[in-house]
């Protein structure tokens, strides 16, 4: 149980927050999601990837502790998941969940993940030409682009069974995030 907290209060580090406090002097969610992409949109480009490889980097954290304590992989997962979606030290406002669980599982099944973000990206990439670009209107296309990875990344994990259930955690607590952000209209 100790270990599970841990990953939700490393998860909890609302990078994003912290940057928009320190970059523009103001809480980014009063515009957007504190994740990578709304630090994107609010703070530049060059801020929003700082926030999404420190995002990344905390889910790579708990993926190495999870490394020592296999069993608890599915638990750490979705903590680190839930940490970042609702943080404790935020309100429990935070982003959708994207950065942390690739950086998690960078450390536990890097072929499958860096496969799924590439079709990930490809999804976004045909969204936002086709369709975004042109009406801005709808889910934006990194998330949109996560829908269709996130089932790749557990049909490639099919065969290790830890791998597994640790992207279905982080998957649930994406999921849920999801929904959460689509019935509130944000």
């Amino acid at each position: 149980m100790a270990w599970v907290l841990l990953a939700y209060l490393i998860g909890s580090l609302s990078f994003g927050v912290i940057l928009g406090y320190l970059v523009k002097g103001y809480d980014i969610r009063r515009e957007d999601l504190p994740g990578g992409s709304g630090s994107f949109r609010r703070l530049g480009p060059g801020w929003g990837a700082t926030v999404a490889l420190l995002d990344a980097a905390k889910g790579a954290l708990v993926g190495l502790l999870a490394l020592g304590r296999p069993e608890l992989a599915p638990y750490l997962a979705a903590a680190v998941v839930a940490g970042h979606c609702w943080p404790v030290y935020f309100g429990f406002r935070g982003g959708g969940g994207i950065a942390p669980t690739v950086g998690f599982f960078l450390v536990w099944a890097p072929a499958a993940v860096l496969a799924a973000v590439a079709f990930g990206l490809l999804v976004a990439a045909v969204y936002h030409w086709a369709y975004w670009r042109r009406r801005r209107r709808g889910i934006y296309p990194i998330p949109l682009g996560a829908i269709p990875a996130v089932p790749l990344l557990l049909y490639l994990l099919r065969d290790e069974p830890q791998a597994l259930g640790a992207a279905l955690g982080a998957g649930l607590a994406m999921g849920l995030r999801a929904l959460q952000m689509l019935l509130r209209g944000r």
